[in-house]
């Protein structure tokens, strides 16, 4: 490979280690762990060796600094507080800034010497002493190790008053029984048992920061030569550095693990081999192990064996989305095939139709797989927000958790990417105006510290992302008399808690009192919206004062294909997302209300909606230009509904969406195009857009 190549790997390698270093460093500091210690010990070691492989020799020296301080961390010589957390996510930045090269002139080297400083300056005394080569073995050090624990106690151990069972329970005490096997042959038939004997024998595995010393202190006034004790971490380490290049057979697993000595191992194989059974069933038809051990040790060696034969592969975000652009293509063509098999004679068109079918369910298993392939879950991108979070907290005086629930959930790719910045300005907006003081929520009742929820889940086909805080909630009064002020509402008008709340998404507006360093400039809620909408989403907000604000994200699964009904006006043919749509009728000609300076309104079961004629909105001739001859498509966006008046119903249809480009139509009712099959264009409506754009007239 190439310098530039390796510099190219390293690079996007960097950026995710550096992702999983920050939000270690965070959860580090909300609550102490040495696994994630070790983990942030290990990332550093790798931040540090690739560098220097790929030629970053400045950020292979500063991550070696960094190294020997978490090092420090790790050995309990210093303490994982706000001030190490700080030099640490400082250094994170520092690294991720070196390698993107975006700083100015000598700035870079001044900030580094700076953090090295600090680092020094937290562990006088401590002589780092530390070489590259002391590095290496350090990140190969392990405070957890497994032992296996061999016991056969003296028969008159009772008589030295001596209790076993107590040594038992001390040893259960320094960590984690794994594995337990007793040897039920050394106890004699119940006629021949003499209660003041012992004739417990037994060998265990435990998982422990104690050492192997500590371990035979417990047993230093019972061991007359029937303890045995033995590092078996080896057998036990399935973590990544620690797979073995091979096959690991059973047999060499349970020797490993101390389950079974050399010896037993051979007569086992032997016993194997002349009755032709399995190994598993050999050693605990002996009493070697039981079966729960056996299929612990299978499980475990699967596990490696995956490890071994699965494989990634770096996809460019782009070659995914070529792929799916020829899928519609496919699509199109198999449609226009199908056209065609209308117009031949009707021998060769069933035949035609039958190779049609088993295509079409091929076609679609296709687009399934490309679409798993797409769809990524949102975990990461809520993790990054601990770090924003953290800091913001910390500039504003005030205490905040983040809670974070349906990590497992998945979206697509693009959406995910986008996503990012709306999320973002909503959780400053809670953190500047939704959590108080602490002051302030101890003197209403609440706990010192805020909590901000970011949750995800699946419901109706639909992505949804709520974030939520259990701050002040929306001033009710307060936005009312701002929409008064800058004319968005009427004195005496009454309004809806959701039209009120949704005034915060209008451009400039903000009833905050001052300007402060997160919001306060009416900027950033306007831009949510907007790119919401970009995303076909829709937004909600649900508030209640004192209590909190609900924010509520409403996202399709993804932006590359959509189902559809497929409906005519004239001879044009729309697309409208299948998931918008309620019903379909035909409506009676009382039905049909004109208000004067609203338009024309439909009553469907009582209520009465607004009245939208294609033919009118897009400038086309229709056949049927009265809605009781039409048909009315009703169709939702949140809490609103509308009628979408057509001349004809053609069919649900799947499609790809072709995004157009500004210059054809800067419509919010049109959110992209289809090709059909046989070769003409349908637009597809957005019910979001369509509807804010009705609300503006």
């Amino acid at each position: 490979m190439t310098d530039n190549g390796i510099k190219e790997v390293f690079l996007q390698e960097a950026g995710e280690l550096l992702e999983r270093i920050e939000l270690d460093i965070v959860s580090l500091e909300e609550q102490y762990s040495q696994e994630i210690v070790n983990e942030l010990f290990r990332l550093v070691h790798t931040i540090k060796g690739s560098s220097g492989i790929a030629g970053f020799s400045g950020v292979s020296e500063f991550s070696h600094r960094l190294e020997n301080l978490m090092d420090h961390v790790r050995s309990g010589k210093l303490e994982a507080d706000r001030e190490i957390v700080d030099i640490l996510l400082g250094s994170v930045d520092w690294i991720r800034q070196e390698l993107a090269s975006g700083f100015a002139k000598g700035e870079g080297r001044e900030i580094a010497d700076e953090l090295i400083r600090r680092m020094e300056e937290v562990k006088p005394g401590i002589s780092d002493g530390a070489g590259a080569g002391d590095s290496i073995q350090q990140a190969e050090f392990r405070t957890e190790r497994y032992y296996m624990v061999r016991a056969s106690f003296n028969h008159n151990i009772f008589r030295q008053g001596i209790d076993p069972l107590i040594l038992i329970e001390e040893l259960c005490s320094k960590g984690e029984i794994v594995l337990s096997i007793p040897d039920r042959k050394a106890v004699p038939p119940l006629d021949k048992f003499d209660p003041h004997r012992c004739y417990l024998t037994w060998k265990c595995v435990i998982k422990t920061e104690a050492d192997i010393q500590e371990l035979r202190n417990i047993f230093l006034f019972a061991d007359d030569g029937g303890i045995e004790i033995t590092d078996v971490s080896a057998g036990y380490d399935l973590s990544e550095t620690g797979l073995p290049h091979g096959e690991l057979r059973l047999g060499e697993m349970l020797v490993s693990r101390g389950i079974l000595t050399e010896g037993e191992l051979a007569e086992a194989i032997a016993v194997q081999e002349k009755k032709n059974l399995r190994l598993g069933d050999v050693v605990v038809e002996k009493g070697y192990a039981s079966k729960k051990e056996i299929g612990k040790a299978l499980s475990d060696q699967e596990k490696i064996r995956s490890k071994i034969e699965t494989g990634t592969v770096r996809v460019d975000a782009g070659k995914l989305d070529r792929l799916m652009n020829l899928l519609g293509e496919i699509v199109i063509g198999q449609s226009s095939i199908s056209r065609i098999s209308d117009e031949i004679d009707d021998e060769v068109s069933f035949r035609l139709k039958n190779a049609l079918h088993g295509l079409d369910r091929t076609t679609r298993e296709f687009q399934e797989q490309i679409m798993s392939i797409r769809m990524v879950p949102v975990g990461p991108t809520f993790e990054q927000f601990r770090r924003f979070v953290r800091d913001a907290a910390l500039e504003t005086g005030k205490e905040i958790q983040l809670q974070i629930e349906g990590r497992e959930t998945e979206l697509d790719k693009t959406v995910i990417e986008k996503i990012g910045d709306p999320l973002k300005h909503m959780i400053r907006n809670s953190i500047d105006h939704g959590i108080e003081t602490s002051e302030e929520r101890i003197a209403s009742g609440k706990p010192a510290a805020g909590r901000i929820s970011l949750r995800a889940y699946h419901q109706e086909g639909s992505v949804y992302i709520e974030i939520e805080d259990d701050g002040r909630g929306l001033n009710r009064k307060k936005l009312r008399e701002r929409a008064i002020q800058k004319e968005m509402l009427a004195y005496d008008e009454d309004v809806t808690d959701s039209r009120l709340y949704s005034f915060i998404f209008a451009p400039g507006f903000s009833t905050a009192e001052s300007v402060g360093a997160l919001s306060g400039r009416g900027v950033g809620m306007d831009v949510v919206r907007t790119n919401i909408d970009s995303l076909r989403g829709v937004i909600e907000i649900d508030s209640r004062e004192g209590e909190g604000t609900v924010f509520r994200i409403k996202l399709p699964l993804t932006m590359a294909i959509i189902d559809g009904m497929l409906v005519r006006v004239g001879r044009e043919a729309y697309i409208v997302p299948l998931l918008s749509i309620v019903e379909s009728m035909q409506p009676s000609e009382t039905d049909v209300k004109t208000v004067e300076g609203k338009g024309e309104i439909i009553k469907v079961r009582g209520n009465y909606i607004s009245l939208v004629r294609l033919h009118r909105l897009f400038g086309v001739d229709a056949d049927r230009t009265e809605p009781h001859e039409a048909l009315v498509v009703i169709v939702e966006s949140g809490d609103r509904k509308i009628g979408i008046m057509v001349d004809d119903l053609l069919g649900q249809h799947q499609t790809v969406i072709k995004s157009l480009d500004k210059g054809i139509t800067e419509s919010r009712a049109i959110s992209g195009a289809a090709i059909l099959g046989d070769g003409s264009v349908a637009l597809i409506i957005d019910i979001h857009g369509l509807i804010g754009e009705l609300s503006q007239v």
